[in-house]
């Protein structure tokens, strides 16, 4: 008996310690995203062809060889051959180059800015889906205890029926507020399912695959102020960064399309001769360079002069959307703290327990079903306000760290301490 009793520690111990290991954070799950996500490799690769472009403005074209040959006839003297022989290096006028490497360098750091605010937001998506999982499985569980009281209640009065038309009465209440729970708990499992489906796919994993999220992730830290914020998204803010380099790189294209006017130069060493009444041989260098007399480029100058305007506009909406968007996610975020805050830590649990008090008073006769039924419809609906309370929370401070690219954990704040770590 001692020897199967260790037995069943020892299998229940690894049970437990297997059920333990496959427990995921969402730390693992962010890691896992960005391991697998396969659009990561589109601007990793984004950077390296950045990186080409990069090296192949640094290079120097090509020199260009060029030969002649032909043949000479001068009076009363022997004909002979003609030719000329010239190898030419084009060189960019000066300081071109320069630019079109500053140009190459703001499409490598674009690139990189496009890398970064990819993994950030895809982080961020999994940090929302995660919470979502979190508290649309509570919801669930809510819903299922419910579900399950009625249905072990009905059972029960069904084998001890009377024949009463108030036994009776009371078993078709009951009846419909089990009809009821299953529309609220088919509803709920939906939910996380689908939220469980884009989770996965997120990770790279199968839609169907369980995932067992092991921390509490829904935290609500107190928020900065507006400007805060503002001053935050100005440094951190991927968008805004990436418009300002747009404007920047911009400039240097309207520099670049000035000094092209200029056309490129053109020197090299050459040889010439002719045999024709006699052998003469010519050397020296060859030195071209277009004159900007009719074509001044002006039209292209113009053209990227326009396109300057357009990032410069471009960046300015942006900012007004950013600070728009953020005094909507704050305020948002604001009101479901207030809501939140309505709460005290141990009501959750006090209604949970009054929905099993009373299943237990009304086995005993002391609660009539119509009491009970709707301190049952009670605690779900208040289970789904605190829990939708809590997912919109979770959205919009979602929607904070997204647009700021930064945390909501560091800094000053303000706001609703009482709930900072509401879970």
């Amino acid at each position: 008996m001692k020897i199967l009793s260790f037995n069943l520690s020892v299998c229940l111990l690894a049970a437990t310690m297997q059920a333990h290991s496959a427990e995921l954070t969402t730390a693992d799950l962010v890691q896992e995203a960005l391991t697998k996500n396969p659009e990561v490799r589109f601007y990793e690769a984004e950077i390296d062809a950045a990186l080409g472009g990069r090296q192949a403005v640094a290079r120097l074209e090509n020199p260009e060889l060029s030969l002649e040959l032909g043949g000479m006839s001068v009076a009363s003297q022997k004909e002979g051959a003609v030719w000329r022989a010239q190898i030419a290096q084009v060189f960019d006028f000066p300081g071109r180059m320069s630019l079109r490497k500053a140009i190459a360098d703001r499409d490598i750091t674009l690139a990189q800015l496009g890398l970064d605010q990819f993994k950030s937001q895809l982080a961020n998506q999994v940090r929302a889906f995660s919470g979502d999982v979190v508290l649309l499985r509570r919801k669930q569980k809510a819903a299922q205890a419910v579900q399950e009281r009625l249905q072990s209640l009905i059972e029960v009065l069904v084998q001890r029926d009377t024949g009463a038309v108030s036994a009776l009465l009371e078993r078709r209440i009951l009846e419909a507020a089990l009809l009821t729970s299953d529309r609220t708990l088919t509803d709920a499992a939906k939910e996380v399912q689908a939220a469980t489906a884009s989770l996965a796919v997120l990770c790279g994993r199968s839609p169907d695959a369980e995932l067992v999220l092991g921390d509490a992730v829904t935290s609500f830290p107190s928020v900065k102020s507006l400007e805060a914020l503002k001053q935050q998204a100005a440094k951190t803010n991927f968008e805004l960064q990436q418009k300002r380099l747009q404007v920047a790189r911009q400039g240097l294209k309207v520099d670049l399309t000035k000094s092209e006017r200029w056309g490129n130069i053109t020197f090299g060493p050459y040889m010439a001769g002719q045999h024709a009444g006699g052998t003469q041989i010519e050397g020296g260098f060859a030195f071209s360079i277009p004159l900007p007399l009719w074509n001044k480029n002006k039209g292209n100058v113009a053209a990227e002069k326009a396109r300057t305007q357009q990032a410069e506009t471009l960046l300015i909406a942006t900012l007004r959307d950013l600070e728009r968007d953020l005094a909507v996610a704050r305020s948002g975020y604001l009101a479901e703290l207030a809501a939140l805050s309505h709460w005290r830590p141990e009501s959750e649990k006090e209604f949970s327990d009054a929905a099993v008090e009373a299943d237990r008073h009304f086995r005993l006769g002391a609660v009539p079903a119509a009491t009970y039924v709707e301190m049952q419809r009670g605690y779900l609906d208040a289970m789904d306000a605190l829990i939708e309370s809590r997912r919109n929370a979770w959205k919009q401070r979602m929607e904070v760290e997204r647009l700021t690219g930064a945390s909501m954990n560091t800094g000053s704040q303000e706001g609703s301490s009482g709930i900072a770590q509401q879970r």
